[in-house]
């Protein structure tokens, strides 16, 4: 069995930063070598997310409309009383939406369906340098 980590970065403006990694994890599955198997995409930081979903203007503005209702940025969170940061909505949003997607392995490539696509959701509040690690596991 193989089992291979790699990690690329990615650079957000923050904010709602969504970013297409699909090429991206494609090219590490490729690189592996494993020909049956999964890839664990996981975002390295506790303001974002990955999710599998289209990536298409309506569905984004969608989401961002939702969790906006879900988790204002402006909200009284209880976070913001250390005052080192001021991110809790991105924090919460994060752990609604998860910091990591399983996806199977199938061919040598992605085995993800018609619409799928693997997105990295970076909420923090400023731009940053963002890294995403990939595990790719099979034979």
């Amino acid at each position: 069995m193989i089992a291979q980590t790699e990690q690329f970065t990615l650079e957000t403006e923050g904010g709602f930063s969504l970013v297409n990694v699909t090429e991206r994890v494609r090219d590490v599955v490729r690189a592996s070598g494993v020909q049956e198997g999964m890839a664990l995409v996981f975002y390295r930081h506790t303001t974002g997310a990955v999710i599998l979903d289209e990536h298409e203007a309506g569905v984004t503005a969608d989401i961002e409309a939702v969790l906006d209702d879900i988790s204002p940025v402006e909200r009284d969170y209880r976070h913001h009383l250390r005052a080192v940061d001021f991110n809790a909505h991105a924090h919460v949003r994060t752990a609604l939406l998860g910091s990591q997607v399983v996806v199977p392995v199938k061919g040598g490539d992605l085995f993800l369906g018609r619409y799928q696509e693997i997105l990295v959701i970076d909420m923090q509040t400023e731009r940053a340098p963002r890294y995403v690690a990939v595990t790719v596991m099979g034979e």
